[in-house]
């Protein structure tokens, strides 16, 4: 029981304290730190008083115990992490003022499969927030609503998944390393960029077709994809990020767009089957080890305009 004059609990206050399995919150309580009762595996219930307005980052981190939690109608904020793989925890009643719900707040509660939003104006809902959780597809279809990569992309029987049109951006790790059975992905004409990781290790995936309107691929995007044998870039296309075809091993054929001006870091080291690239005439610069152990390349033509070749690029 702690004490009715407490107003904070602070960094990891009760952290990794295994045999902790109740806690009376005081009133007058207003702020829970980072990590303040993270990995305390045996605390079964949370009742979270009227004074406070937010959940810090991870506070309630693999709580595995955890089975209910009672949120006050005054709390605006979840943060990022901050009930993630509290895996006993099988439903939320979410107050009607809150205003924002972190990055991977929820992720990996195991047992969720029931959530009460409040209403969707001026709620924010962060990546991965309910992702890797068993929800109704009623409560997936409300979350999704908010933000399409708040829980983890729907892959058919057949290894497809589709990006619905008004999506713009493919998230950093949005089918990274989880979407081993990933074949083939159909996007909307509105992206206009893939994030970092994206499809990173999605060692499955053969095939995509990629949209006119996409400008920027970040780093790691298509790292570790082993079946990709071709990529045809769109023209609008200016960045190629670090890594961003790495390890590529099937990867035989590219186009590179006319608008590509920059190719990053080890973009397409080790890919071992790639045998011609025809570098664009606005391309400037090639980075540090781009085409680096492409064993197969056996010709490329370089465009009068480069400015920039990096060390060990070939």
């Amino acid at each position: 029981t702690l004490p009715a004059s407490l107003t904070s609990i602070g960094y990891c206050a009760f952290a990794h304290c295994s045999a902790l399995s109740s806690v009376n919150l005081p009133a007058g309580l207003t702020s829970i730190g980072y990590c303040a009762f993270a990995h305390c595996s045996a605390l079964s219930s949370v009742n979270l008083p009227a004074g406070l307005t937010s959940i810090n980052n991870a506070a309630f981190h693999s709580c595995s115990a955890l089975a209910s939690v009672t949120f006050p109608a005054g709390l605006t904020s979840i943060r990022y992490r901050a009930f993630h793989s509290c895996s006993a925890l099988a439903s939320v009643n979410l107050p009607a003022g809150l205003i924002s719900i972190g990055d991977g707040a929820f992720q990996e509660c195991s047992s969720l499969t029931s959530i009460t939003l409040p209403l969707p104006d001026g709620l924010s809902i962060g990546d991965f927030a309910f992702s890797d959780c068993p929800l109704s597809e009623g409560a997936k279809a409300a979350v999704r609503a908010i933000n399409f990569w708040a829980v983890q992309p729907s892959i058919d029987a057949r290894g497809h998944a589709t990006v619905p049109e008004g999506i713009t951006t493919i998230t950093n790790f949005a089918f990274s390393e989880e979407c081993s059975s990933l074949v083939s992905v159909t996007l909307p004409a509105s992206i206009t960029s893939i994030g970092d990781s994206a499809f990173s290790r999605c060692s499955a995936l053969a095939s995509i077709s990629l949209p006119a309107g996409l400008t920027s691929i970040g780093k790691h995007a298509f790292w570790g994809c082993f079946a990709l044998s071709s990529v045809d870039l769109p023209v609008g296309l200016t960045s190629i990020g670090n890594y961003a075809f790495c390890g590529c091993t099937s990867l035989r054929s590219i186009t590179l767009p006319a608008g590509l001006r920059s190719i990053g870091q080890e973009a397409f080291k080790g890919c071992s089957a790639l045998a011609r690239v025809a570098f664009p005439a606005g391309l400037r610069s090639i980075g540090f080890c781009a085409f680096a152990d492409c064993s197969a390349l056996a010709r490329v033509t370089f465009p009068a305009g480069l400015t920039s070749i990096g060390q060990q690029a070939f």
